[in-house]
């Protein structure tokens, strides 16, 4: 049984009849809610064989819970002083979890509620369709969130989902607190902090211009850049990421392009359109590294998510005696992807 299949199936039916007839803001809160609530499912009761760090995370899990509070605050001296180990504001989240739970599961579960929740309402607040941008995520995202890598799920939580507020509301200080907490938890996550300046960059001739300049610069240094990346990302992602970085590069790289051509239009219609396409611009420079190794795809992973914001953009830009059809063509291709790029999936009973 393909569970993420059926899930997508669940939120283009859902979508259907929720959100394209008489769209309402109850609507869109159910249509989240439920959503939320697929996911929370999928993800917090999975089996420990479903995704490729799963099991290593209830190792830590275990030692966590043996480790004193002291330890785990002598922890960041060690990390940052001494330069050993890694990563210590995550085993103090771990603490402070098992204060109520020393049950791996429930906090899976925890850990679900947690991204699906504060993902959620960033979707209602800053998507146009949110049945797009779900479906979006439910074929080709989910593999970085649902199912594996609980350190930077919580580090996106905080930069990309929490951050996002801050930029909007141009509150520098809060951003930087939330990078800095972001930071002890993922160290990835410092690649997005330059996002609050860039994020108000205008999107002209000129910015275009400079950064297709840009992406062979960044091809040709890639591994330059990499060997600097590479301290920040890790490597203990690198079965999970070959298995689908490529593919999802062309898809990137697609999307990219029509927001392109259709700037114009999108610039009509989007508040936001500067932060939406400097995210875009940003995860595009770093896709070159991805070819000297695909760890590199948790970097480009704090930007990938502006694609769940984007398409839905592009769907409002296009003519309206078209947009059934891009609708129909975007809906076959995710869930190509979502039968291509599937994953092996049980409940924790199984």
């Amino acid at each position: 049984m393909n569970v993420f299949l059926i899930n997508m199936i669940f939120a283009f039916v859902l979508g259907l009849s929720l959100l394209f007839v008489h769209k309402t803001e109850y609507k869109k809160k159910m249509y989240v809610f439920l959503m939320t609530l697929s996911w929370v499912i999928i993800s917090g009761l999975r089996g420990m064989s479903v995704g490729p760090d799963t099991l290593s995370y209830r190792n830590r899990f275990n030692i966590t819970l043996r480790t004193s509070w002291r330890n785990l605050f002598d922890n960041f001296y060690i990390v940052y002083v001494n330069d050993e180990g890694k990563d210590p504001g995550y085993s103090v989240f771990e603490k402070l979890v098992q204060i109520f739970t020393d049950n791996y599961q429930v906090y899976l579960v925890i850990i679900a509620i947690l991204f699906f929740v504060s993902m959620g309402i960033w979707l209602y607040k800053n998507s146009s369709e949110l049945c797009l941008s779900y479906m979006i995520f439910s074929s080709f995202l989910f593999g970085f969130y649902a199912i594996t890598g609980i350190r930077q799920t919580i580090a996106t939580v905080l930069a990309v989902f929490l951050g996002t507020k801050f930029i909007k509301e141009k509150s520098l200080v809060k951003f930087l607190i939330v990078m800095a907490v972001a930071f002890t938890i993922h160290k990835s996550s410092i690649c997005f902090l330059p996002f609050y300046f860039i994020s108000s960059i205008p999107v002209n001739k000129k910015t275009i211009a400079g950064f297709l300049v840009l992406i062979p610069v960044t091809f040709i240094f890639n591994k330059q850049i990499f060997s600097i990346l590479g301290y920040l990302v890790g490597y203990e992602y690198s079965e999970l990421e070959n298995k689908g970085a490529y593919g999802f590069t062309i898809l990137y790289a697609a999307v990219l392009v029509m927001m392109l051509l259709f700037l114009k239009k999108i610039k009509e219609n989007c508040e936001n359109y500067k932060m939406l396409y400097n995210a875009l611009f940003m995860g595009m420079l770093f896709i070159p590294i991805v070819f000297v190794n695909p760890t590199s795809m948790r970097v480009v992973q704090y930007y990938s998510l502006f694609i769940m914001l984007s398409v839905p953009e592009l769907y409002r830009a296009i003519s309206k005696n078209y947009r059934g059809l891009f609708f129909i063509g975007s809906i076959a291709a995710l869930f190509l992807v979502t039968n291509v790029y599937s994953y092996e999936y049980v409940f924790f009973w199984q």
